[in-house]
């Protein structure tokens, strides 16, 4: 829509010649002008210039010509070469320069070299404020004291540049640093809020006071199994790799006979759907944290130390 107000706005600086030998099939029924981003109702067909029918339908959402309940969103870009190409072949006027005989579809190129076209000076980016007609600008070029100061400008925008650039970069890299860190603080502190379990903190072991703990066995097992890997005698070492194994998978099969499979819990801490084997904190009235969390954000040691130090 923009770009056809644009195009409309062009088109203002011209003048159609031999208005009256146009086919009529070629004018908007609205404007009465050769269609400017022409566009077809896909409910009756009737074509019209986009900006036009844009107007019309903030008033009524009806064809201004057969009178068809309609919308703006109805109507689609003719694409027909046929009929772009008739358009585009349409000559007219440049009303800053009388030249005539120029065809529509180059009135881009006409704008480039138009001597009564308004221009800025080239200059402009460094407060210059001249606009004039494009066969005037040689004459300012020679004259602009924006212009005659440049190369200096240039200079010392090349040495500010080449001082301040390594800086930016640098301090870029410093606010990622930074934004990591305020998020891996962010998540810790997530973190120790779920195992602080409002008030309620989670420990590795049942408290021994809630009846029912779902996560009770898992938990027996967990702690077997890592008091197995701690002990220190020599018929321990003496198990070779295998039966080591076949003693875990045990303790391992014995939580899932005592555990129901379909029995998913959810971190407190992250929400995930996890295994109870997998939970390694938890409060036995409600709240757990997975491996997977307690691995991430710290170790079991340094949270046990948190909790023994609290009133």
């Amino acid at each position: 829509m923009a770009d056809a107000k644009l195009q409309a706005n062009v088109f203002n600086d011209y003048d159609y010649m031999k208005d009256d030998s146009i086919d009529p099939e070629l004018k908007c029924p609205l404007c009465t002008l050769p269609f400017q981003s022409p566009v077809a109702s896909a409910t009756c067909g009737h074509t019209f210039c986009q900006v036009c029918i844009s107007q019309w339908m903030t008033r009524q959402a009806t064809c201004p010509i057969c009178r068809t309940m309609t919308s703006a969103k109805e109507f689609r870009p003719i694409s027909t070469r046929i009929v772009l190409n008739q358009l585009e072949r349409l000559l007219v006027r440049c009303k800053r320069c009388n030249q005539a005989n120029i065809q529509r579809g180059d009135i881009h190129e006409h704008e480039k070299r138009c001597p009564n076209q308004t221009v800025s000076c080239p200059a402009f980016d460094i407060k210059c404020k001249w606009k004039g007609a494009r066969s005037a600008l040689t004459q300012h070029i020679q004259e602009c004291p924006f212009q005659k100061t440049r190369p200096a400008i240039d200079d010392i925008y090349e040495h500010l540049k080449n001082i301040y650039e390594p800086l930016v970069d640098e301090l870029q890299t410093v606010r990622q640093q930074l934004e990591k860190q305020m998020q891996r603080t962010n998540d810790q502190n997530h973190f120790l809020l779920a195992v602080f379990n409002k008030g309620k903190p989670m420990t590795n072991q049942c408290s021994g006071q809630t009846r029912n703990c779902q996560l009770q066995p898992s938990i027996q097992i967990e702690t077997r199994s890592q008091r197995m890997q701690k002990q220190n005698n020599p018929l321990i070492e003496q198990l070779n790799f295998q039966q080591v194994n076949q003693a875990f998978s045990r303790l391992v099969d014995q939580s899932a006979k005592t555990i129901s499979p379909e029995n998913k819990f959810s971190c407190t801490n992250c929400q995930c759907g996890v295994n109870p084997q997998d939970i390694v904190l938890h409060h036995c009235e409600g709240g757990g944290i997975c491996r997977s969390c307690l691995e991430t954000y710290g170790s079991l040691e340094s949270h046990e130390k948190i909790f023994a130090n609290k009133p």
